[in-house]
């Protein structure tokens, strides 16, 4: 799941600089069509990309790369600019099958991708189920 907050951008020499408007318990990812979502690969139709929610039982039950995918990578397309406060994970429903760790980029043009890093760190812990 991935939280939203808007931002809004106020005139310099105005009171503030920057007010935040707090609504980042919002998910991104749930309303989502199946097309927003693109991955390396899938073991079949049933594991498809689309089917990488939160807590939906669809298909699968999650997104899996096929078995031979060494290189994986999930893509979402937002559809504009947002702002990203959580990310969430979580195993594939009714598996053993969950990712420990991963990395997130970013582009604006899909093609020149560069990666988040928070403290100096580009791997991030996933979660243990």
């Amino acid at each position: 799941m991935l939280g939203e907050c808007d931002v809004l951008e106020v005139k310099e020499g105005e009171h503030l600089a920057k007010e935040m408007e707090e609504k980042c318990d919002e998910p991104l990812v749930s309303g989502l069509p199946h097309g927003a979502f693109s991955s390396s690969s899938s073991m079949s139709g049933s594991y498809s990309p689309g089917y990488a929610k939160i807590n939906k039982r669809g298909g699968a039950g999650g997104w899996s790369p096929s078995d031979s995918d060494h290189y994986q990578w999930l893509q979402v397309d937002f559809g504009n600019r947002k702002q990203i406060s959580a990310i969430a994970t979580q195993g594939r429903y009714s598996s053993s099958d969950w990712v420990t760790q991963y990395r997130m980029l970013y582009s604006d043009t899909g093609r020149n991708w560069k990666p988040y890093h928070q403290d100096g760190n580009i791997w991030f812990e996933a979660s243990s189920s």
